[in-house]
């Protein structure tokens, strides 16, 4: 209880300062570097704005290594409510956000040597034999470029293991957060949905993170589980049907009475 409240508007600021750097990320790259029809084009524009990807792939690598710590935060969180976590998963929780900024600044990097690689040596080859450089065989040199990036393997191998780790984290935390009581079915089961689809809508576990951060920075509003310090679940459907029903007893002050369905076969001998 008292880590959780000395860590809980550090943890709240750290989380929206992810996300602000994520999505100042997105607009350096965005604004500086620019949008691109092709590889061709996007190599291109690279290699013309070199300072703004570099700055773009820091701020994404800042942004996404914070992620651990409002992850870490309601894993502990978690785990000192429930029985049945497994405490030894800490490792992925932190370790999936630092290896996705392994592959922000990676991929970063093994960009702007493509950038230069295919500016330097294929765009001349390509204007001798008169090729377009926004033509599909420009596109096509230039993905093989990409790929034969000297850093692209390990940048690949960092971005599995963090966007796998990423999914395990955010479905086995929220889910476990959500059974002792300290997220909402709703917000719970949103979190779990996002990181599932992670690998195609990273963007959009975002919006999630800014639930927490506020959730955090505003203590009145917090689940009753996070004040108790032990797990407070939600109630069943089922649960919820029972407390109605002993509601209406006791407001009546007798239990109901089921009537005895009529035996046909009883009726008949009294006949």
């Amino acid at each position: 209880m008292a880590w959780e409240e000395r860590w809980a508007t550090p943890t709240a600021l750290a989380t929206l300062a992810s996300v602000a750097f994520i999505v100042a990320a997105i607009i350096v790259a965005t604004q500086g570097v620019g949008s691109a029809s092709g590889d061709s084009e996007l190599l291109r524009n690279v290699e013309a704005h070199r300072s703004a990807q570099m700055i773009s792939s820091i701020l994404q690598a800042i942004g996404v290594g914070l992620l651990a710590v409002p992850l870490y935060y309601l894993f502990r969180s978690a785990n000192a409510r429930s029985e049945g976590m497994r405490g030894q998963l800490v490792g992925v929780v932190i370790a999936a956000p630092l290896f996705l900024a392994a592959l922000a600044i990676l991929s970063g990097v093994s960009t702007l040597h493509a950038a230069s690689d295919f500016v330097s040596n294929e765009v001349p080859h390509l204007l001798a034999k008169g090729v377009a450089l926004n033509s599909d065989h420009a596109d096509d040199i230039a993905n093989e470029t990409i790929s034969d990036a000297p850093l692209r393997p390990l940048a690949a191998g960092f971005g599995l293991g963090g966007q796998i780790g990423f999914l395990v984290a955010m479905v086995y935390t929220c889910l476990h957060a959500m059974r002792v009581g300290l997220l909402t079915r709703f917000w719970g089961s949103l979190g779990m949905a996002l990181g599932a689809v992670s690998f195609l809508f990273f963007q959009f576990a975002l919006l999630w993170f800014v639930y927490f951060g506020i959730l955090l920075l505003r203590r009145d509003s917090l689940p009753p589980a996070w004040a108790a310090g032990e797990p407070i679940p939600w109630p069943t459907p089922g649960d919820k049907a029972a407390a109605v029903m002993e509601s209406s007893q006791a407001d009546n002050g007798t239990p109901p009475q089921l009537e005895e369905p009529e035996d046909p076969s009883g009726t008949e001998q009294s006949r």
